[in-house]
């Protein structure tokens, strides 16, 4: 455990100084200017952004067939600049068992800073990283999230625009802090999309994959992939106003779900 905390730690460290030490690290943020990524469905943006938004989530029979999950999402994003933002997730899932009392209660609140250097932006190519904290704010007594395992998460990420082509990626490492005896398992996430604007910025396509492995804990090497088509669409002709639908499929026979459904409502201030 203490490898994992010190590589990330060291890693997040340099590539803080790295961004910080880029040209237009105090520019002031401004989607319209420079290399800008859309958002996909599942996978983040790399791109530091001001915005709001709300996802409905749909999985049916998860953890093999005990529940169907509901969750709303509420994501609020702050850019300071081009290269850093901060967000939060703030995530309330309603639980239907088949055979049971249905159950409902916040899931754990993430919370995180988000950094990108725009160096190669004449290439079209992003590089960014940043850190995410997991806030114990689920509920254990319902089996959703956690109300003592606190999460400690660095992620790089990439990017790569050339004409109607955007491709995302995003790689996190997972690290419960304060486990005690419950032997929470260390993951490793990933993340691509693959969006193309179809139609004039109108209406964009998308491609999603993610997954993760666990790396110790008691499901050590348990791995999961999943994949999603979707698109993305600006109904009122204003490019700051976007809403998406998705849908998930899991690829692994380890699965956490049988069929997922994500709705999205964005606006970019």
């Amino acid at each position: 455990m203490n490898f994992y905390k010190n590589i990330s730690f060291i890693s997040i460290f340099t590539l803080f100084l790295f961004v910080a030490s880029t040209p237009g690290f105090a520019d002031h943020p401004n989607s319209n200017e420079g290399l800008h990524f859309s958002h996909p469905i599942i996978t983040e943006s790399p791109s530091p952004d001001t915005k709001i938004r709300f996802d409905y989530s749909f999985f049916s029979d998860v953890e093999g067939g005990e529940s169907d999950d509901h969750t709303i999402n509420l994501e609020l994003e702050y850019a300071f600049s081009r290269n850093i933002s901060i967000e939060a997730d703030v995530p309330y899932t309603f639980r239907d068992f088949s055979e049971e009392e249905n159950e409902n209660s916040f899931d754990n609140i993430s919370v995180g800073l988000k950094l990108a250097s725009f160096y190669l932006e004449q290439h079209g190519i992003l590089l960014g990283g940043g850190l995410e904290f997991e806030l114990p704010t689920g509920n254990d007594e319902e089996e959703i999230g956690s109300d003592d395992i606190f999460v400690i998460a660095p992620f790089l990420s990439f990017g790569f625009k050339k004409d109607r082509l955007e491709i995302v990626s995003f790689l996190e490492l997972g690290i419960p802090v304060n486990d005690g005896d419950e032997d929470e398992s260390t993951e490793f996430e990933y993340n691509i999309s693959f969006l193309y604007n179809a139609i004039d910025n109108w209406l964009q396509v998308l491609l999603e994959l993610n997954g993760e492995v666990a790396l110790e804990g008691e499901e050590e090497g348990l791995s999961v992939l999943n994949h999603t088509p979707g698109f993305k669409t600006t109904p009122l002709n204003d490019k700051n106003f976007a809403v998406g639908v998705g849908l998930s499929f899991p690829v692994t026979d380890d699965e956490e779900f049988d069929f997922g459904l994500t709705s999205s409502v964005f606006y970019h201030f």
